[in-house]
């Protein structure tokens, strides 16, 4: 995998260098993005906390070039959502551990999201409030059993996996099950993916 660290503090980028064993690597600034030829297979590690808003409005235009994955030093549900609705795929730590960090890239690189679970929450109510609410979710066409459908309407409203089973009687453990089965029989990667499927298919 191709990985682009765009850091303004060495530590930071260095910390990213010892923990990428396996990818390659380049250094970049904002004065030479423009010059880079990404690929499908590329990532792009931005370090939230040394860039300027200018600099970070930047780097949002480039959403559809390169999969971007934000680190801050002090992640907040404010700023994890705002930039993942402007293109980025991931939001985390800046100091995450190496295992985590392999799994960030593994899951973007599959075109998954990657945040905490209550800013994916806050996404899916933030998209969903922004269209009329729908009474019933169809989506027949891609073979969901009675119970997949019925889980769709729930997480259709925003609701965690806990609250979906509390409200159809089922474990989270089943819950979790039925959304696997849900995302693979729709093509999407994630919830969000779901959301604005949903949404684009009640036109």
């Amino acid at each position: 995998m191709n990985l682009y660290i765009l850091s303004y503090r060495e530590n930071v980028k260095q910390r990213w260098v010892d923990i990428s064993e396996g990818n390659s690597l380049v250094s970049l600034t904002t004065e030479n993005i423009e010059a880079q030829n990404f690929d499908n297979d590329s990532c792009m590690l931005v370090h939230i906390d040394s860039l300027s808003k200018d600099q970070i409005a930047l780097v949002c235009t480039y959403w559809d070039k390169v999969k971007l994955i934000a680190f801050s030093d002090n992640p907040n549900d404010t700023q994890g959502i705002e930039l993942l609705l402007r293109g980025f795929k991931g939001y985390i730590n800046t100091f995450v551990t190496e295992s985590i960090f392999a799994q960030l890239l593994e899951s973007v690189h599959k075109g998954d999201i990657w945040a905490g679970a209550s800013i994916v929450q806050k996404m899916l109510k933030r998209l969903l409030a922004q269209s009329e609410p729908q009474s019933s979710v169809s989506l027949t066409q891609y073979g969901l059993s009675d119970r997949e459908t019925e889980t769709v309407e729930v997480l259709s409203t925003g609701a965690s996996n806990k609250e979906i089973g509390r409200k159809l009687g089922i474990t989270e453990r089943t819950v979790k099950a039925h959304v696997s089965s849900i995302l693979r029989k729709t093509d999407t990667a994630d919830r969000v993916s779901l959301i604005i499927k949903l949404k684009d298919s009640h036109g």
